[in-house]
C-alpha cells in the first residue's frame, strides 16, 4: 500500500470552477507547495488529475467516491471504481467512500447504504489484489455532544453505522477520517466561541479546561471529543485523520485574507509540531487543508463563503503566503 509521507496534504477540486485549472497544472502546483499528498472527491471526474499526480512521482492520493455512487456500491456495483483506480494503485493509498454522508442535510438518505457500500468497496479491492485502505470522510454532525471534550459522544442513530465503517477501516489499515471546521463552529456560536480560540492564538483566559486537560484551541478540543466518542463505541484504537480543514477569505465577517492566513499557518504548524492534542500527546496530526482552489460555481446554500475556501484563487494565484 502506498504510504503518505507528508503530514499536510490538500484537497483538490475543480468541479465547480467555471474555468477549471488544468489537471497537470494542479498536480505540479501541489507537488511544489511542497506537500506530497492530495485528496480528491471523485475517481472519474478527477481521473485526469489522478493521472497527472501519478506522473509527478511524489504525490500520494486519497481518492473519493461521491454520495451519488453509494446506492450502486451498496448493491455491488464496484467495477467502474476498480477499473478507474487499478492503473494508479501505486499512488492511491485510500479510497474515501462518500462525502459527509451522515450530515443532517442528507436527510438520512445514505444511512442504510453506507456500511454495505464500504464493505463492498473493501472486498472488491481485496479481490483485485489492491492493498488500498477504505475510509469515509465524515462531517462532525454525527456527534451528539462535543463540549467539553470529555462528553464526546455519537448520536445513537449513527452508532451502528459508525461501528460498521470502523470495522472496514480497521481491516484495511485505514484511519477514521473527519472534516473539522472551526470557522463553521465560530460562525454558528459567535457569542461563546472566540475568534482567537479558533485561530490558534487564544489568551490563557480563553482556554478551555476539562478535568486534567487544557485546550488552547478549538481544533484540539474537537479532535479529542471525537477520540472520546469513538472510544465509547469500542473504536478508539483507530488513528484519526482530518480530511478537510480550512478558512475562507470572503462571504462572512470572519472570512478575511488575514484570518485565513493566520488559521492555515497555525494549522500547518500545529499539525506538524508533534505536540498532538491534550489526550494524544506527542503525535503529528495528518490533515488535508481545504482547499487548493476557489470554486466560483460552488453551491452557496450554507453561505456565500463556500466559494472562497481556496488557498489559491480560481486562476491558480496564491491568495496569501504560507510556509508548509
Amino acid at each position: 500500500m502506498p504510504k503518505f509521507t507528508s503530514i499536510m496534504g490538500v484537497n483538490c477540486s475543480t468541479y465547480f470552477q467555471s474555468k477549471p485549472i488544468s489537471p497537470n497544472s494542479a498536480a505540479i502546483q501541489i507537488a511544489n507547495l511542497p506537500v506530497t499528498s492530495a485528496k480528491t472527491f471523485s475517481h472519474d471526474f478527477d481521473l485526469p488529475f489522478i493521472k497527472a499526480a501519478q506522473a509527478q512521482r511524489k504525490l500520494t492520493l486519497a481518492v473519493g467516491c461521491t454520495n451519488g455512487e453509494l446506492a450502486g456500491l451498496a448493491g455491488g456495483g464496484t467495477r467502474k471504481l476498480i477499473e478507474d483506480i487499478t492503473p494508479f494503485s501505486d499512488v492511491v493509498a485510500w479510497v474515501c467512500v462518500g462525502n459527509e454522508p451522515l450530515g443532517s442535510w442528507q436527510a438520512h438518505a445514505y444511512d442504510r447504504l453506507l456500511v454495505p457500500a464500504v464493505q463492498n468497496v473493501a472486498n472488491a479491492l481485496k479481490q483485485a489484489g489492491l492493498p488500498i485502505g477504505v475510509t469515509v470522510p465524515q462531517n462532525f454532525e454525527f456527534m451528539q455532544a462535543s463540549y467539553p471534550p470529555s462528553a464526546g459522544s455519537i448520536k445513537k442513530e449513527f452508532e451502528d453505522i459508525i461501528k460498521g465503517t470502523c470495522d472496514v477501516m480497521r481491516s484495511t489499515g485505514a484511519p477514521f477520517m473527519v472534516n473539522i471546521y472551526p470557522f463553521i463552529t465560530r460562525r454558528e456560536n459567535r457569542s461563546v466561541v472566540s475568534l482567537d480560540y479558533c485561530l490558534f492564538h487564544a489568551a490563557p483566559q480563553e482556554w478551555v479546561r476539562d478535568g486534567i486537560y487544557t485546550y488552547e484551541n478549538i481544533f484540539d478540543a474537537m479532535l479529542d471529543a471525537l477520540r472520546v466518542a469513538l472510544g465509547r463505541i469500542g473504536c478508539g484504537d483507530l488513528d484519526i485523520v482530518v480530511g478537510e480543514c480550512g478558512w475562507p477569505t470572503a462571504g462572512d465577517q470572519d472570512a478575511t485574507l488575514a484570518n485565513a492566513q493566520v488559521f492555515n499557518q497555525g494549522l500547518i504548524k500545529h499539525c506538524k509540531s508533534g505536540t498532538g492534542t491534550p489526550r494524544n500527546r506527542g503525535k503529528t496530526i495528518q490533515c488535508f487543508a481545504f482547499e487548493m482552489y476557489d470554486e466560483d460555481r460552488k453551491p452557496t446554500d450554507a453561505g456565500p463563503f463556500e466559494r472562497y475556501w481556496g488557498i489559491y484563487d480560481g486562476a491558480g494565484n496564491p491568495k496569501y503566503r504560507l510556509t508548509w
